[in-house]
């Protein structure tokens, strides 16, 4: 009994020191991917209501998970489009370059899309419409992934 504990606390041990590695790793890649990032200069105003809105965002997708994993399907929705989606910008894209301005688009569709996708779901929700959602969501992920890898305000 004592070697199969020492053994999953090896194991363990092993795990936290691979997740440590790999995420120095990935803070190294991404402050050497920063240098490619296309700076965007903006007014010291206008930067910092930009970034009150992308923690907006951040915040309302926080929400939107934390509700998924409740099982709260259709009020993940609910919010996605009333935070995130088509028609809830700021007005801020006109002071940015017009790539940002169509990721941003997108962003936008995406939660408008996940939104329908709740709304399509029927109780008692079965694998098929998780996988929907799930894959939805992962549509909103990837737009903001994206705009942070390609752009940082400056």
């Amino acid at each position: 009994m004592g070697a199969t504990k020492a053994k999953a606390e090896g194991g363990a041990l092993r795990r936290a020191v691979f997740s440590a590695l790999l995420l120095g790793l990935s803070a190294t890649a991404v402050a050497a991917a920063d240098n490619l990032r296309t700076v965007i200069e903006l007014p010291p105003e206008v930067r910092t209501q930009f970034l009150e809105h992308m923690r907006t965002h951040m915040t309302s997708l926080d929400n939107v998970i934390q509700l998924i994993a409740d099982g709260k399907l259709k009020e993940a929705g609910v919010l996605a489009r009333s935070e995130m989606a088509i028609g809830q910008g700021s007005g801020l894209g006109r002071h940015m370059p017009r790539e940002f301005r169509e990721m941003g688009f997108e962003f936008h569709r995406a939660a408008d899309d996940f939104a329908r996708v709740t709304d399509e779901m029927v109780e008692p929700f079965d694998a098929q419409g998780w996988q929907k959602v799930v894959a939805s969501l992962g549509k909103i992920t990837m737009r903001c992934n994206g705009c942070h890898v390609a752009f940082r305000v400056k």
